[in-house]
């Protein structure tokens, strides 16, 4: 216990005093706390070898932004950004798969690979973005309901992608149809049900579920989870599930009352999945292949920022809200990782490049708020007008 208790006051204190000197200068706290994984995970101080139950408590942490962002967001400003999340998404994934199938053909590496890659590239962090829109309160701008829309296509994309790379890798007979079926009937269901519900007046919580503190926090946590764990065994993304409850919660009038005594929970899980994408850089293999990381890092923003920004100045946008979109979602996502192993299990990549991939990912979490921090200063500037 005295080994658990001085683990934990090393890793709070690393965090709290890297999170004071960003906000020193300005910085998101979600970069002390990617450090701090770094610093105290296996390749650092090893101060944390169980990086498997920091994942699923960080997922635990993704699960509940996805919560507190539905219970912001308003239906008919969501609905009407639709083009942009639909044939936005689409078109960039399409056109990053292509870059990448390219690339690969060009370098004579497999096809496949190229798709795999693409697929990788093309995701971007619903957590990093999301606390960085929540943080500088831009969520509620133009370019932040266009990013939102955006993530939400891309976690459902997850799916089908998943599907392609179990083809790609020779596991045809893994791809059921009925698992696809109960997949596009049950989220068009669960979609249409919380629409529904969200747009008819007068429905509210019982009131026996929502007297007392108490009571409150345990609702909150149970539509929370109950809806995540719904889309799950959909085979759907889960936090896409807790956005819907979010959004549902936000119909009521008891959504000011749960952010407020759930947020300390929902700090410390986001804070935790912010150490463990920090615990899976690899530290020895950084610092050996630098130059070569932060040039790949460097080409993944350029390239997810211009694709996403070409794409959305082509569906009508300025080209500063474009610019301003494409870098937000410049970084690599966390659902890149599940890709990546997928990937590495299947044979499609060896392991010295899920090695570097994973580095890449971990990395451009890392820089994508200087990045994002970069771009609109330049804008600001009319250097990118």
């Amino acid at each position: 216990m005295n080994h658990v208790l001085l683990t934990l006051v090393g890793i709070t204190g690393c965090a709290l005093l890297l999170a004071t000197i960003m906000r020193e200068i300005r910085l998101p706290a979600a970069i002390a706390y990617i450090i701090t994984g770094m610093i105290v995970g296996p390749t650092g101080l090893g101060l944390v070898h169980d990086r498997e139950l920091l994942t699923h408590m960080g997922e635990i942490g993704v699960i509940m932004l996805l919560f507190f962002v539905g219970m912001e967001v308003e239906l008919p400003r969501l609905i009407a950004s639709w083009r942009i999340a639909v044939l936005g998404t689409a078109a960039q994934i399409a056109v990053s798969v292509l870059v990448c199938v390219g690339a690969a053909i060009f370098f004579d590496t497999s096809w496949k690979a190229g798709v795999l890659l693409g697929f990788i590239v093309s995701m971007s962090s619903t957590a990093v973005v999301l606390t960085m829109l929540k943080d500088s309160d831009e969520l509620e701008q133009p370019f932040g309901q266009n990013a939102l829309g955006v993530l939400l296509m891309q976690d459902l994309a997850i799916v089908p992608m998943m599907i392609v790379i179990g083809i790609l890798g020779g596991g045809e007979e893994g791809v059921s149809v009925s698992s696809i079926l109960v997949q596009l009937i049950g989220g068009t269901l669960l979609v249409g049900a919380a629409v529904y519900m969200m747009r008819t007046p007068g429905w509210k919580i019982p009131d026996w579920l929502h007297q007392g503190t108490d009571r409150r926090v345990m609702m909150g946590l149970l539509l929370c989870f109950a809806a995540a764990t719904l889309t799950a065994l959909l085979g759907l993304s889960a936090p896409f599930g807790a956005f819907l409850a979010g959004m549902l919660l936000h119909a009521t009038d008891q959504a000011d009352w749960v952010e407020e005594h759930l947020r300390s929970v929902y700090i410390v899980f986001v804070a935790i999945f912010f150490l463990s994408v920090g615990m899976l850089v690899d530290a020895h293999f950084v610092l050996g292949h630098m130059p070569l990381m932060f040039g790949l890092t460097l080409a993944v923003l350029l390239l997810n920022s211009g694709i996403n920004s070409l794409v959305l100045r082509a569906l009508g946008e300025t080209w500063p809200q474009a610019l301003l979109t494409g870098a937000v979602l410049g970084q690599i996502g966390e659902f890149s990782f599940l890709l990546a192993a997928m990937g590495l299990s299947l044979g499609l990549m060896d392991e010295t490049s899920h090695r570097i991939i994973m580095a890449v990912i971990a990395l451009s979490l890392l820089l994508s708020p200087l990045w994002m921090m970069m771009i609109k200063n330049l804008i600001r500037r009319g250097m990118l007008d």
